[in-house]
């Protein structure tokens, strides 16, 4: 009688394992390339995948970082389904008929600005005039620079991946930076800087950056699958925007070498921005979209004119 129960219990292990297995490969697996190095942008994703959101809707989200191509190229090849690009930039692949577009937005408010040394001449941007600018060579980077800055502006070559150190090195006087990221490191540096959010002094400048966009293909064939990822997406920084201490805890999980640190102080920062003035995530504001795309062709930085909501959609976003 005990050989029998031993041998009933081995049988339902087996049976449980197999059902798994199969479960496990039942799930529809999609690529997602990330637009850099693992950053507080990204934590709802990583949130999304730790409590199972994707999961549990039958998906398997492999999240991954871009090699030398962009993610708006890995995408636009199908490389991957989806990934986070910027609105300035994704603007010469949409030139270009590329099969990609903008289906939710990670951040409400564009947080990039112009970051500096503090010091008591520094008020407002236009007192960098004349000074050294670090410079990504990107035209409507500089471009943005010029009318907010000013015409006579050195431009300094450079990559800086930590602005702050290349600021205290003096290699530069100022940066194009993101507040949640750069300034926050400032601060755990006891770094004074000054920080100057763009859209503070050109309303146009509050683009979308960054974004998740999607090969328009995959959409366009999976509909309900495309839905269904969002909606975990979401659900994943919904719950970062609410319990920004845990969602850092997650994000330091799942990526071990970042700065523990510079995580928790700028998770609790941008926790606040995933979500608009009515508590959604991702919604897409055509207006301000059209906005920064109209300028760019006012000032000659595109040579076409785009059409309204052209390279972004909200309908794949469910509330």
């Amino acid at each position: 009688m005990r050989k029998i129960l031993i041998f009933i219990i081995a049988f339902m292990f087996i049976i449980g394992c197999k059902e798994k297995d199969e479960q496990k490969s039942n799930l529809k697996e999609i690529t997602f390339v990330l637009d850099w190095v693992p950053n507080t942008n990204h934590t709802g994703l990583f949130v999304a995948k730790e409590k199972g959101y994707f999961k549990e809707l039958g998906i398997k989200v492999n999240i991954v970082q871009p090699a030398e191509d962009s993610a708006a190229k890995i995408v636009a090849a199908k490389r991957a389904e989806f990934g986070i690009h910027f609105q300035p930039n994704l603007v010469k692949y949409l030139n270009k008929g590329a099969d990609i577009i903008a289906v939710a937005a990670i951040l409400q408010h564009n947080t990039m600005g112009i970051m500096s040394l503090r010091k008591d001449d520094i008020k407002k941007p236009s007192d960098l005039n004349g000074l050294r600018f670090s410079t990504w060579d990107d035209k409507i980077d500089d471009a943005i620079i010029k009318h907010i800055v000013g015409d006579d502006i050195k431009f300094i070559p450079g990559e800086s991946t930590d602005a702050v150190t290349a600021l205290k090195m003096n290699l530069f006087d100022y940066i194009m930076a993101f507040y949640g990221w750069d300034y926050m490191n400032s601060k755990l540096k006891n770094v004074e800087t000054n920080f100057f959010f763009l859209r503070d002094f050109e309303p146009k400048f509050d683009y979308y950056s960054p974004v998740i966009i999607a090969n328009k293909t995959f959409l366009k064939e999976n509909p309900k699958l495309a839905k269904k990822i969002l909606s975990a997406i979401k659900k994943g920084y919904e719950f970062a925007a609410k319990n920004h201490k845990e969602a850092a805890d997650i994000f330091i999980k799942n990526a071990p070498e970042t700065d523990k640190n510079l995580i928790y102080l700028s998770q609790e920062f941008i926790s606040t921005q995933y979500l608009d003035e009515n508590g959604k995530f991702g919604y897409i504001d055509k207006k301000r979209w059209d906005d920064f795309y109209n300028w760019l062709y006012e000032n000659k930085l595109i040579d076409k004119k785009m059409k309204s909501g052209e390279g972004m959609n909200n309908d794949y976003l469910e509330y």
